[in-house]
């Protein structure tokens, strides 16, 4: 038998038979051991196997522990009876107790349905309920305690809670009536409790506090459904919005991939429904009823009134917090549309294109995408290919919808990206997106340098996730935002430098020019991305150019060991995510020395460039020079008294951010001398200049006639 013999989940039991039962277990366990020990003296004795004797002895120890647990149900079972806790249940053969394995479960479950008593009775405005709710902490709410607050309500209950809440508050607020502050604060305390039972009794996990998957069914029902029942928005509530205001109200609680993916899905079906509709979006019932700030978490002052918001918003907050299993079961439904001959038609939209594309405008109003981007990023910076997947499909939906906004077209005689003045509301609703985008790219930072390396070599690209126009339509869109550019930098830099630390490992100086070559023809799509998204608004190309030369002075520190011994080629599955593995982790590096103040490093190891194109040669002779003095036919007799080496025995190679300018100026000579550096700094410089033309190359008029010119020839 398991360990869990007697679930309490399933069990329920007659006390006096339970008794009796105890009592004879009980007894059992010592007379089974007393037979054990007298059949191994008689088998021994006899001289053969001792093993029926040790199976009798086992089933002994086992008594004895199942005797100790059922007296311990038992004197819960009776306790609950006396103090008229426990739930029964009604048989033709008589009526059987639920057989508790924790009295505080079973405690918990009581209290969650006198709980819900006091929810229904503080709905209706009564102050002791008020009273009483307040002084339940949410945080302390058990599985038990949820499961049981949530099957006394049933599903409609849970919906209609919030709505009378909120509806009452609503009103007192319009009427500016006396009290309204602890109004508020009864209300956000009641929806705290209701929506962190939510988020526990809907989780399977939880196995003694789940409702089970019919509940979520009935639940999502609900939230179809039109509270008064014959209404329709804008007038009355749909049952969503009352889910939403929950969802929000749960706090960090983490809600199941199963709850995201039926009441999830379930919301977003709704919102299609409601997209050529002038109540688009609905709101959740803050917005509804004109709440204000009365539900956000610390208020303590209400000002009510009119506030934008989405009943979205809250859902997609809780699928970025459920956790990768959640968030990629919601962006990857497909609800919509039709299916024939095991292809997807044309009409079937999915929910990460629906959600970018549908309802781009929309975000506008609210938080120009910031949640969407949040579980955009939890559902794809995995490693996994459901991560890569959806990193690309999103990826693809912006690069299309950016050759929307982005025009080339001739201004002052040159071919230039003009951004319409008209479209640039539109094209700015998903603001908020865009450093979360630049978080999934910079995850999938090898993936992009695979993917523009496939369209320099021409290879087949019949299987790849985008097009390397794509990406530079990518790039112009996440770039428009100065933070999300760093991100992407900053990742570029950490690619490069373990590529060039592997190359410069095998000793092979092909492949060291070539990792220089690839990657710094990356830094000029990127960079270039940049300038052209600010020139097409602004014309300040000087300005960014002045970013990048501002930045390189920065990074002396970061190039250091990326850990690139023991990885080797990068061919296979495990090699290759073990090369990722010291790509994020060379991110880490660079994103932590890229935000300390230049102050704290008053001897820069190089004055500031000028140029882009000086800036990327500066950075690729830090990274060569700190590669290849590390080498294993660089002995410390080599290094013994050079500037740019310690006094230790065997000496090493000092940080480079604490090398002076002759100290590093040194290195650079030492290292030019043995490995040719200048001149794979100049090819750094050359091959950024390419990266510049083939992105621009991509930035071309509607017809396709024309391009746009680098930004650097204006």
């Amino acid at each position: 038998m398991g360990d869990n013999w007697l679930g309490p989940d399933t069990c329920g039991v007659k006390l006096a038979q339970f008794e009796q039962m105890t009592r004879q277990m009980t007894q059992a366990a010592p007379k089974l051991e007393e037979l054990a020990d007298q059949l191994w003296q008689s088998l021994n004795g006899a001289g053969v196997s001792t093993a029926p004797a040790m199976e009798i002895k086992r089933i002994a120890a086992w008594a004895s522990r199942a005797a100790a647990d059922l007296r311990r149900r038992n004197v819960l079972a009776h306790n609950l009876d006396r103090q008229k806790l426990a739930f029964t249940i009604s048989r033709p053969d008589g009526t059987y107790v639920t057989l508790p394995d924790r009295y505080t479960d079973q405690v918990a479950y009581a209290d969650g349905r006198r709980v819900a008593g006091l929810l229904r009775r503080a709905a209706d405005g009564d102050a002791a309920a008020k009273a009483a709710l307040a002084r339940v902490n949410p945080e302390d709410i058990t599985p038990a305690f949820a499961k049981a607050l949530l099957e006394a309500l049933g599903p409609e209950g849970v919906v209609r809670l919030p709505i009378d809440l909120t509806f009452h508050l609503g009103g007192d607020i319009k009427q500016h009536r006396d009290g309204v502050d602890n109004q508020a604060r009864d209300a956000r305390q009641a929806l705290a409790i209701l929506g962190r039972s939510l988020a526990l009794g809907t989780n399977p996990a939880k196995r003694s506090g789940y409702v089970g998957q019919e509940y979520l069914q009935r639940l999502n029902a609900a939230g179809r459904a039109n509270f008064p029942p014959q209404s329709r928005p804008p007038h009355g509530v749909v049952g969503y919005q009352s889910l939403s205001t929950l969802l929000a109200a749960a706090g960090d609680a983490r809600f199941s991939a199963e709850f995201i993916t039926t009441v999830g899905s379930g919301m977003i079906a709704n919102d299609r429904t409601h997209k050529d509709r002038h109540t688009w979006p609905l709101p959740d019932l803050a917005g509804r009823y004109g709440l204000g700030n009365a539900l956000d978490p610390g208020t303590t002052k209400v000002v009510g009134g009119e506030r934008r918001t989405d009943y979205l918003v809250p859902l997609l907050n809780a699928a970025a917090a459920s956790g990768r299993e959640g968030a990629q079961a919601l962006l990857s439904q497909r609800p919509f549309g039709v299916w024939t001959h095991d292809k997807q038609s044309k009409n079937a939209t999915s929910t990460l294109e629906y959600l970018l594309r549908d309802r781009r405008a929309i975000w506008g109003l609210t938080d120009h995408g910031d949640a969407l981007g949040k579980v955009i990023k939890t559902a794809s910076t995995g490693t996994d290919k459901d991560s890569e997947r959806i990193a690309f499909d999103a990826g693809k939906v912006l690069a299309d919808d950016a050759r929307k906004y982005y025009k080339v077209a001739k201004v002052d005689g040159d071919w230039s990206i003009k951004l319409d003045d008209g479209k640039k509301t539109e094209l700015d609703a998903l603001s908020g997106l865009r450093p979360h985008m630049a978080d999934v790219l910079a995850s999938h930072i090898t993936k992009v340098n695979d993917e523009y390396g496939v369209s320099i070599l021409g290879a087949d690209r019949s299987r790849a996730p985008v097009s390397d126009t794509d990406l530079d339509y990518l790039l112009l869109e996440v770039s428009r935002d100065a933070n999300a550019f760093d991100k992407l930098l900053n990742a570029q830099i950490a690619h490069a430098q373990v590529d060039i630390q592997q190359a410069a490992a095998t000793g092979d100086r092909t492949r060291l020019k070539n990792a220089v070559v690839a990657n710094a023809q990356i830094f000029g799509h990127l960079l270039e991305a940049r300038n052209q998204a600010v020139y097409a608004e602004h014309g300040r190309v000087e300005a960014v150019n002045k970013e990048l030369q501002a930045k390189v002075a920065r990074l002396a520190a970061v190039i250091s060991d990326a850990g690139a011994a023991g990885v080797g080629s990068r061919g296979g599955p495990v090699t290759q995510l073990a090369y990722n593995h010291l790509v994020a982790k060379q991110l880490e590096k660079v994103a932590a020395q890229v935000t300390k103040p230049l102050e704290q490093k008053p001897d820069a190891v190089t004055d500031r460039p000028t140029t882009n194109a000086e800036a990327i040669e500066e950075l690729f002779g830090q990274m060569l020079a700190s590669s290849l003095v590390k080498q294993p036919e660089v002995t410390g007799k080599e290094l013994r008294g050079k500037p740019f080496a310690t006094d230790d025995e065997p000496p090493r190679l000092r940080p480079l951010d604490s090398l002076g300018p002759e100290q590093y100026e040194a290195l650079l000579r030492w290292a030019d001398d043995r490995y040719s550096v200048r001149e794979l700094q100049e090819r750094a410089g050359g091959a950024m200049a390419t990266g510049i033309s083939q992105a621009t190359g991509h930035y071309r008029t509607d017809d396709g006639r024309f391009n746009a010119e680098p930004s650097g020839q204006r």
